[in-house]
């Protein structure tokens, strides 16, 4: 090989070698770019979710009021025993059965009308303290063999046998008797939700 021919030769080699060494870096360089485009990777702390807010408790529900009795012509009923009232009138059916309307009292003697009297700022009169308070009626039916005792207005003071009939009269004021009537207070006898007895309250 003579000296013009491997000076080509060495020419040829060094354009070569220049040209990988391009190529090389080329590569190298696209390779770089491709690690610096990657997407990045989603956070791994999801987003938190708020919680519902909890939904106030319900409210008591108020209790209902009291009912009144219902309005009509059955009276509230009334326990056996001896009650203490106030006549205001009566009726006859045309069956012949009589019933008394009243308003019930209370009648109170010695300690306890003092202790009565003073609660309502009153004072006991004669030794006797009458408490009516509450305005409601009752009417109940007089029993077919009810009898009655009071103090004949001429006479005092002791009670004596009446007659029923006499005592409706004096009630019902239409005929003259010597019945108080709805004049003077009187004592009820309840048997069974009928009158079974009628007495009268002699109040000096």
């Amino acid at each position: 090989m003579n000296e013009h021919t491997r000076r080509n030769a060495l020419i040829a080699g060094a354009i070569a070698l220049a040209f990988l060494s391009i190529v090389a870096g080329a590569l190298i360089a696209l390779s770089d770019d491709d690690e610096r485009t990657q997407t990045p990777s989603p956070s791994a702390t999801p987003t938190q979710t708020s919680q519902p807010s909890e939904s106030p408790e319900p409210s008591e529900t108020p209790e209902p009021s009291e009912t009144s009795e219902p309005s009509g012509s059955q009276s509230p009923s009334l326990d056996d025993g001896h009650h203490f009232v106030y006549v205001k009138s009566a009726s006859r059916s045309e069956n012949g059965a009589t019933r008394v309307r009243f308003d019930l009292a209370y009648f109170y003697q010695g300690q306890r009308a003092e202790r009565e009297a003073a609660d309502r700022g009153d004072e006991v009169v004669s030794g006797y303290y009458i408490v009516n308070d509450n305005p409601r009626l009752r009417t109940m039916p007089l029993a077919d063999d009810v009898e009655v005792e009071y103090i004949p207005s001429s006479q005092c003071c002791e009670l004596q046998a009446g007659d029923i009939d006499a005592w409706v009269e004096a009630v019902l004021e239409t005929n003259p008797t010597d019945y108080a009537g709805t004049n003077a207070p009187w004592w009820l006898t309840v048997e069974g939700g009928r009158i079974t007895l009628v007495e009268q309250q002699y109040l000096p």
